[in-house]
C-alpha cells in the first residue's frame, strides 16, 4: 500500500464549509480507489456523520462507538490496570470503524470513525474529559498515536475533521497529527486574521518540535461572486504571504483557484455534491472538491467517477431528513452576538408558538439560547438576556419531556446554566428553586459522571446559601457534595478534578470553623490533607491556589480551637508545602499565613512584641493586606499603643481597603481610649471623605456639626462611631 497521509480540516470560525469539504474530499479520493478513513474529531459539535449518512447503518449515531468512547475505555482500562503493558491495545480501532456502503466499482472504499455514541450519556462524556489531564496523567499523546499509526497502516489517506478555534482538541489535530492541513475560510477580517494566526503558530510550533512542515491548502468558502471579492482576496493574499509560495500574484492566484462559491442548496441539508451535481457540470461543487483532491495528493489522476443518477437516488432516500435550521443554527451561533440574536429571538418565538416542533429542534435551540446569554462578550441587554434564558428553559423543558432518556442529560446542563445567570444577577430564591430541579434530575442518573455533575451543582447551591446567610444548609450541603466524592471515588472522577473533594472538606472545614465547631472543622480540614496526599500526579497550575487555601485552613483551625500542638502542626504544612508546591507556587504564602497564625496567639498570650514581630517578619505586600493590617491594629490597641493603632487603621483606609465592620469596631476602641479621640475621629472623617466623597458629600458636613457640638459638651466621641456604618463595604 502506498505511503498514508493525514490531513486534518480545520477552521478558525464554523460556517466555513468545514465537514462539507472534508466530506466530499473523501468521497473522491474513495472513488478514486484509495482507502480512506474520515474522523470526526469535532466532539463539541459533531456533524461529520450527517454527510455521511445514506451510506450508514447507523445515520443518527445513537448506536454506533466514536472517537470519544475510545478515549474513555482507554482511561478506564488504564484506571484499573495501570500497570498494563499491552496499554495500547485500544489504538487499534477497527472494532468502531463504521465502513461506508458506497455505490462504487473498483478497490477503494470510505470507513467513518464517529465522534461518539449520540446518546445522553454523550454530553457527560465530551464535558467530562480534560484533554491537558489526559495527556499529563494517562500519557494521551502516545495513545492517540497509536490510534494513528493504526490507520495509517491500514488507510492511504487519514481525514480528520478538527474542532474549530484554538481548543485543546484543535490544537492535537492541527500540529500534532497531520501531514498536511487545509484551513477553511471566508472572506470575512475575522476569518481571515484568525487563520493566518492559527497557521502561522502551527508554523512555528512544528519547527520548535522540529516535526517537518505541514503542507498548508487555503480554502476560501462561501464565495458569492468572484468579481465582488477582490479587495478581500487581496488583503487575505498579503496576510498569507508567508504562508503560501511564490509573490503576492502568485498567492492570489492560488486563492483564487481554491475559492468554492456558495451554492444555495448546501444551506438546507448536508449533502455531499455528488446526490445535486452532474459530473460534466464545469464550475460546480464536485467539481471543485475533486480539484482540492488533486492538490492535496499532488496526484492529476484524480477524476469524477461517474454513478448511476437511479442508484443515487435511491441511496438519498436512504436519510432521515433533518431539521435544516440546526444547519443554520450552527453556522450562526458563531456569529457575534448582536449579529445574530434577532434571527434567534424569531427562532424562540415561532418555537414557542408551534406546538409541534421535534424536540431535537427544541433542545438545540434552548442550548444555542443559552450560549448566547453566558458569552464572556455578551451585549445582549438584561431583558434581553432574561427573556432567552426563560425561554430556553421553557422549550428544554418541552422537550425533555417528550423524551426524558434522550434529553435529561441536556436539560439539566441548561438549569443549571440558568441557576449561575440568576446567581450572577441577585436572583438567588429563582436560582436555587432551578438547581433543585436540576438536582432531581441528576439524582436519577446513578452514572459517576452525574454524580460528579450533581456534586458540582450543590456547589453552586452552598454558595448561593452563603450568600443568603443560611450558614447551617451550608454545612449540610458540603456534607453531602463530601458523601457524593466518596461514593463517586478518586479513580471515577473526569480528568482534571482530583483536588475537588479536597476542596469541598476544605470549605466545610471554614464553615464549621465559623460555627465554632473546631473539632468539626479539624476533622474535615484533616480529611482534606488525606485526599490531597492520595494525589499522585503532579498538581496543575489551577490547582495550587486550592492547595494553598487547603494548607493555609489548616493552620487557622489549629490556631482557632487553641491547639497546644500548632507548632507540630505548622511543622506539618511546611512540610507538605515543601512536597507538593513548586518552588515558586506558594511556599512564601504559606510562611506568610504561618506567621500571621503565630502573631495572633503571641497577641492572645499577652506578648505583644512578639505578636508585632512575626507579622513584621512577613513580606511588605502581605503586610499591606487589609485583613493584615486589621490584625496589626488589634495588637496595638491590646498594647495600648493606640496612635499607632489609629495611624494603621487609617493607612488602611487611604490605601483602598474597603470599612468593615471589624475595622469600624477597632476605630472605635482607639478612639475611646485616648485623649485624643476628638482629632482620631476628625481624621477619620476627612479620610472617608477622600475615599468615598459620593458617599460622604451629604452625610460628613452634618457629622462635623454634630462632633463641634460634641466637643463643646465634652462628649465621648467614640458614641458617634457607629453612625458610621453607612460607609461600610463587603470586604472583597
Amino acid at each position: 500500500m502506498a505511503k498514508s497521509q493525514v490531513t486534518t480540516f480545520y477552521s478558525y470560525k464554523g460556517g466555513s464549509g468545514r465537514s462539507m469539504t472534508l466530506a466530499n474530499v473523501a468521497w473522491a479520493l474513495a472513488s478514486n480507489d484509495e482507502k480512506v478513513l474520515a474522523i470526526d474529531w469535532d466532539l463539541e459539535a459533531p456533524g461529520l456523520h450527517r454527510y455521511f449518512h445514506p451510506f450508514l447503518s447507523d445515520p443518527d449515531q445513537g448506536e454506533s462507538k466514536g472517537l470519544i468512547d475510545r478515549v474513555w475505555d482507554y482511561i478506564e482500562q488504564l484506571g484499573a490496570q495501570p500497570d498494563l503493558k499491552d496499554r495500547f491495545k485500544l489504538g487499534d480501532c477497527s472494532d468502531i470503524v463504521q465502513p461506508l456502503d458506497l455505490p462504487l466499482k473498483g478497490s477503494g472504499c470510505l470507513d467513518f470513525i464517529g465522534a461518539g455514541r449520540q446518546d445522553e450519556h454523550y454530553s457527560r462524556k465530551v464535558g467530562g474529559l480534560d484533554w491537558n489531564g489526559f495527556y499529563q496523567r494517562f500519557d494521551g499523546e502516545a495513545f492517540i498515536n497509536a490510534i494513528l499509526k493504526w490507520a495509517r497502516n491500514r488507510y492511504t489517506h487519514v481525514l480528520i475533521d478538527s474542532r474549530t478555534g484554538v481548543a485543546d482538541t484543535a490544537g492535537i489535530c492541527t500540529s500534532q497529527l497531520p501531514d498536511a492541513l487545509v484551513l477553511c475560510l471566508v472572506y470575512n477580517r475575522q476569518s481571515i486574521e484568525g487563520t493566518a494566526a492559527i497557521a502561522r503558530s502551527i508554523k512555528e510550533a512544528r519547527k520548535a518540535q522540529k516535526k517537518p512542515s505541514l503542507k498548508m491548502e487555503f480554502v476560501p468558502s462561501r464565495v458569492e461572486e468572484r468579481s465582488t471579492v477582490e479587495a478581500a482576496r487581496r488583503h487575505t493574499a498579503q496576510r498569507l504571504i508567508d504562508l503560501i509560495e511564490g509573490g503576492p500574484r502568485k498567492v492570489e492566484q492560488s486563492l483564487r483557484r481554491a475559492e468554492v462559491r456558495n451554492y444555495s442548496w448546501c444551506a438546507f441539508e448536508e449533502k455531499l455534491a455528488v446526490f445535486e451535481e452532474y459530473p460534466d457540470e464545469r464550475g460546480s461543487l464536485l467539481d471543485a472538491m475533486h480539484d482540492l483532491a488533486r492538490r492535496i495528493t499532488g496526484s492529476a489522476k484524480i477524476a469524477i467517477r461517474p454513478v448511476d443518477a437511479d442508484v443515487l437516488s435511491s441511496y438519498w432516500r436512504r436519510a432521515a431528513f433533518d431539521d435544516p435550521r440546526l444547519f443554520d443554527l450552527r453556522a450562526i451561533s458563531d456569529q457575534p452576538t448582536l449579529d445574530a440574536w434577532s434571527q434567534v429571538q424569531f427562532w424562540l418565538d415561532d418555537a414557542v408558538a408551534n406546538d409541534s416542533e421535534r424536540p431535537e429542534w427544541l433542545m438545540s435551540l434552548a442550548e444555542a439560547a443559552m450560549g448566547f446569554v453566558l458569552r464572556r462578550d455578551n451585549r445582549l441587554s438584561l431583558r434581553t438576556g432574561a427573556t432567552f434564558a426563560e425561554t430556553a428553559e421553557q422549550l428544554a423543558r418541552r422537550a425533555y419531556n417528550e423524551e426524558p432518556t434522550t434529553y435529561a442529560t441536556r436539560y439539566a446542563l441548561i438549569l443549571d446554566d440558568i441557576a449561575g445567570l440568576l446567581q450572577r444577577n441577585g436572583e438567588f430564591e429563582k436560582a436555587l428553586s432551578l438547581s433543585l430541579n436540576a438536582e432531581l434530575l441528576w439524582r436519577a442518573d446513578r452514572s459517576p459522571i452525574a454524580k460528579w455533575r450533581h456534586a458540582r451543582l450543590l456547589d453552586r447551591r452552598a454558595a448561593i446559601l452563603d450568600t443568603l446567610g443560611r450558614s447551617d444548609e451550608v454545612i449540610e450541603t458540603y456534607k453531602e457534595i463530601a458523601e457524593i466524592y466518596r461514593a463517586i471515588g478518586r479513580r471515577s472522577l473526569p480528568v482534571g478534578n482530583e483536588i475537588e473533594p479536597a476542596r469541598t472538606q476544605r470549605l466545610l472545614a471554614s464553615k464549621l470553623l465559623e460555627r465554632g465547631d473546631g473539632g468539626g472543622a479539624e476533622r474535615a480540614i484533616v480529611a482534606a490533607l488525606k485526599l490531597l496526599s492520595q494525589t499522585t500526579s503532579t498538581p496543575r497550575d489551577r490547582d495550587l491556589g486550592e492547595i494553598i487555601e487547603i494548607l493555609i485552613t489548616r493552620l487557622k483551625v489549629a490556631m482557632e480551637i487553641g491547639d497546644e500542638r500548632f507548632e507540630k502542626v505548622a511543622g506539618q504544612v511546611l512540610l507538605h508545602a515543601d512536597r507538593i508546591l513548586p518552588a515558586d507556587g506558594g511556599r512564601d504564602r504559606i510562611h506568610n499565613e504561618l506567621f500571621l497564625c503565630q502573631s495572633e496567639l503571641y497577641r492572645r498570650r499577652g506578648q505583644f512584641d512578639e505578636a508585632l514581630f512575626r507579622i513584621e517578619s512577613t513580606s511588605a505586600d502581605f503586610q499591606s493586606l487589609p485583613r493584615v493590617a486589621l490584625q496589626k491594629a488589634e495588637i496595638l490597641l491590646d498594647a495600648g499603643r493606640e496612635h499607632e493603632a489609629m495611624e494603621t487603621l487609617l493607612s488602611n483606609i487611604r490605601s483602598g481597603a474597603p470599612l468593615t465592620e471589624q475595622a469600624l469596631g477597632l476605630f472605635r476602641r482607639a478612639i475611646a481610649s485616648s485623649e485624643l479621640g476628638g482629632l482620631y475621629f476628625d481624621e477619620l472623617l476627612s479620610t472617608l471623605t477622600k475615599s468615598d466623597e459620593q458617599g460622604a458629600s451629604t452625610f460628613i458636613p452634618a457629622m462635623r456639626a454634630l462632633t463641634d457640638k460634641m466637643r463643646h459638651d465634652g462628649t465621648d466621641f467614640s458614641q458617634l462611631v457607629p453612625l458610621l456604618q453607612t460607609f461600610i463595604r463587603k470586604p472583597t
